[in-house]
């Protein structure tokens, strides 16, 4: 059950229609010349503002029933709150966190999404 709501929010965070890419982070290493590999993903995160955050809302809610949209809202909820670099992390602007404590109040998901989640650490510097 972890394994599918995991898949459910990755699917939705890199929505390209819900979510614009833009804004997001993306911290990638270091490749040797030549090697053909591309680089590796070191650390990714996900911002969403408030009309990002208003069509991610409106997905959850239309696309899930109201179990299932609990377990993905606590999801993004966790990765809004810790640094899980290979999940990819959620940041919010104030707006944006707005948005979701409104869905979170109709589900009746006691969480409280916050602003301002620092950018992943880069571990190559």
């Amino acid at each position: 059950m972890t394994i599918r709501t995991t898949k459910r929010v990755e699917t939705l965070l890199s929505n390209k229609t819900i979510n614009k890419e833009s804004n997001d982070y993306k911290a990638y290493g270091r490749t040797f010349p030549g090697s053909g590999h591309p680089a590796p993903l070191f650390g990714q995160q996900y911002k969403f503002g408030k009309a990002e955050a208003q069509k991610l809302s409106k997905a959850i809610s239309a696309n899930y029933e109201p179990a299932t949209a609990k377990r993905v809202l606590k999801e993004i909820f966790a990765r809004s709150n810790t640094n899980q670099m290979s999940k990819g992390t959620v940041a919010l602007t104030r707006d944006g966190a707005a948005e979701l404590n409104k869905l979170a109040r109709q589900l009746g998901v006691d969480v409280t999404f916050k602003s301002g989640q620092p950018r992943p650490i880069h571990p190559v510097g």
